[in-house]
């Protein structure tokens, strides 16, 4: 029973991912790019996140992806050390 929750739920899991990729514009053309200039009126931020942000999700994606692969991977591995037997 359990092998049939988990096929269902992996099913779901897929088609909610390709519906997801169906649905990206792939071509690259925006219709309006985003721009962290500010408008009139508006002061601009003293931050810099928006310019982080764009680094990140440009320049540095695949650096980005595999920390985040890091990161899951040194997250199962807590858990997985943190578990606690249960007795037979």
């Amino acid at each position: 029973m359990v092998k049939v929750k988990t096929a269902i739920l992996t099913l779901i899991f897929l088609a909610t991912l390709i519906v997801f990729f169906a649905a990206t514009p792939w071509d690259g053309a925006e219709k309006s790019p985003y721009s962290f200039e500010p408008r009139e009126g508006v002061r601009a931020p003293e931050s810099g996140a928006g310019d982080i942000g764009v680094e990140i999700f440009t320049l540095y994606i695949f650096a980005f992806e595999v920390l985040a692969l890091v990161l899951l991977a040194a997250m199962i591995g807590a858990i997985y050390v943190a578990r606690k037997e249960l007795p037979r």
